[in-house]
């Protein structure tokens, strides 16, 4: 699958559609673009997203900023699509202050992703 780098980011920023899904449920939400970035230990998912699929939290615990900051955030248990690829059973953080999604090393990790900076594309396969 290739996405273009979205240029709503100075500069240029790789990009990807992806789903949510509620394995138990089968309630799905998306697709939305997601930032792919490799600097994050997790991905982020606005909680309004996450209500709308009905996920249920897993676990509480903390999360440090790049800068330092630490608040407390909820974990919730969901189906990651990207395109046809579904990575089940990825925990991800529910968040209640950004509407961005922000696709971390837990779902990159599990993909073969090639980043084409100079031509803005990024390539992304199981």
């Amino acid at each position: 699958m290739k996405f273009r780098y979205s240029r709503a980011f100075f500069p240029p920023a790789p990009v990807a559609e992806v789903t949510f899904i509620t394995a138990a449920e089968s309630l799905r939400v998306g697709p939305f673009s997601a930032l792919l970035d490799s600097g994050a230990d997790a991905t982020i998912v606005p909680i309004a997203y996450l209500n709308e699929i009905q996920a249920l939290p897993t676990v509480e615990m903390a999360l440090r900023s790049q800068w330092g900051e630490r608040r407390r955030v909820l974990l919730y248990l969901v189906d990651v699509q990207i395109g046809e690829v579904v990575l089940p059973g990825i925990e991800v953080v529910g968040d209640e202050l950004s509407d961005e999604i922000v696709l971390g090393r837990d779902v990159l990790n599990r993909l073969r992703l090639l980043l084409d900076g100079p031509a803005e594309i990024a390539n992304i396969t199981e």
